[in-house]
């Protein structure tokens, strides 16, 4: 009997959050119609840019890279995007010890705890950072935050800019492979964006740490729908993933419009037959097209070992 109500009671809130924000995106859809848009939604490809040759070292560094890739992938004409700011805790909590080898980099708890982290980096710091109007009048965007499902630690942040409602941004953090998300995008795209333009949304919507990879993760089922909802249609324009390959500290780089880096810990070894060891800052050691396999990773990293 517990079970049961338990069961409706999670059915009905999520029905009642949805709603929600359907009636905010009308709301905020009328607001914006008058409006003209402040950058040219030029679907060109930009041209590739360099990597850094280092990965960010602090979280102002990643907040201030990422929030430059949102924006410059936005003039582009990219409206739908998807972003990864890592979750270590060496880079989160500036650790001096490290990251831990002998399992994968990441918090330890779930998507409650990193979600601590992440809401108020994203709300005070990264939103009000993407530029997508020049004439802001001296005034600030303001950030309001609504909680989605707690025990998926997942919310949706909107910005409202003070040149209009045609230039705020909405940003859903750790949404995962459940159908209820899906129904969300669906719904935040229906009224936030240009229905009219399916491809070309005029407003900007980011998917932030979603917790798939690849449409596998959405099981069988699930998988051709999410491919042609989010997978290909919401680009990665930046990520930092870090893992252990090799017992070595690895990390993917993706900045807008650059290709994937592939970073490395570099390790010295000192006089003393190598018992002590400094690590050095992550070191760019090969590049990508596209996001790399383990294989290709661990080719590249071999390479590197054996010279």
């Amino acid at each position: 009997g517990d079970r049961l109500v338990d069961y409706w009671t999670t059915k009905m809130h999520r029905c009642f959050t949805l709603n929600l924000l359907l009636i905010a995106g009308a709301l905020t859809t009328l607001a914006c119609c008058s409006l003209v848009s402040a950058f040219s939604s030029s679907s060109s490809s930009s041209p590739a840019q360099p990597l850094p040759n280092n990965l960010p070292s602090n979280p102002d560094d990643v907040i201030r890279q990422a929030a430059n890739s949102i924006t410059n992938a936005y003039e582009s004409g990219v409206y739908l995007q998807t972003i990864r700011l890592p979750l270590s805790q060496a880079i989160y909590g500036n650790k001096e010890e490290g990251f831990v080898a002998d399992r994968a980099i990441g918090w330890q708890g779930g998507p409650m705890e990193t979600y601590r982290y992440l809401s108020p980096m994203v709300k005070n710091n990264l939103l009000p950072r993407i530029r997508t109007a020049n004439n802001t009048a001296g005034l600030n965007v303001k950030v309001s935050e609504q909680i989605l499902l707690d025990f998926d630690g997942s919310s949706l942040q909107t910005t409202e800019h003070p040149a209009g409602a045609l230039y705020d941004i909405q940003a859903l953090i750790q949404p995962n492979t459940d159908g209820y998300y899906i129904k969300t995008i669906q719904a935040i795209e229906e009224q936030f964006c240009n229905t009219k333009k399916v491809d070309k949304p005029n407003r900007l919507f980011v998917l932030l740490n979603p917790a798939w990879r690849d449409k596998s993760s959405f099981g069988i089922f699930g998988a051709q729908k999410a491919q042609e909802l989010i997978l290909d249609r919401y680009e990665t324009t930046y990520a930092v993933d870090q893992f252990i390959v090799r017992g070595r500290q690895i990390s993917l780089l993706k900045c807008w419009s650059s290709d994937w880096g592939l970073y490395a810990a570099v390790v010295n070894d000192n006089d003393c037959g190598g018992k002590d060891k400094q690590s050095m800052p992550a070191q760019l050691i090969a590049s990508f097209a596209t996001r790399p396999e383990y294989k290709e990773i661990d080719a590249a990293l071999k390479g590197v070992m054996n010279k």
